[in-house]
């Protein structure tokens, strides 16, 4: 599947460390698709797989499998730091994506600028006369109460 997806890398590159499927939820009918999760060795092959999942899709033969990247707790939460940054450059209309292994790669007067932390994109933006824009304020979901449905005894 992979080399279909990419075939401009050698069969050495598409090196699996590891691959196994999740223990289906049991809610799920047995005849529900079940995750599969794999490491994919080499950075760079990941990277061309995502991308070329993204631009060309799937090979008809694979229609119904989806690739998704999966992120570590650092990376989620340096993504979540820099969110109002990304909202702004949104905004604005400049164009970023994220570096490895934790920055935002922004492109900004024919320049590229790796922002490492939210201080420092914050004054970066300062220094570029953009306005951060403001999040939305979100309290915590409500979760609704549970009744007993026990006897007491």
């Amino acid at each position: 599947m992979f080399q279909q997806l990419t075939p401009e890398l050698h069969p050495d590159q598409l090196l699996l460390d590891r691959a196994h499927r999740l223990q289906r939820p049991s809610h799920l009918p047995t005849t529900a698709a079940r995750d599969v999760i794999a490491r994919v060795h080499f950075f760079h092959a990941k990277e061309r797989i995502i991308r070329a999942n993204r631009n060309k899709g799937m090979p008809e033969k694979y229609h119904n499998i989806k690739i998704f990247s999966d992120l570590s707790a650092e990376t989620l939460q340096f993504r979540k730091s820099v969110a109002q940054i990304t909202l702004s450059l949104r905004t604005q209309g400049l164009s970023y994506r994220w570096g490895y292994p934790a920055k935002l790669l922004v492109y900004h007067q024919d320049s590229l600028h790796s922002i490492t932390s939210a201080p420092q994109g914050i004054r970066l933006m300062g220094d570029w006369g953009i306005l951060l824009a403001e999040m939305a304020k979100t309290g915590p979901a409500k979760v609704p109460r549970l009744t007993q449905v026990w006897a007491s005894r």
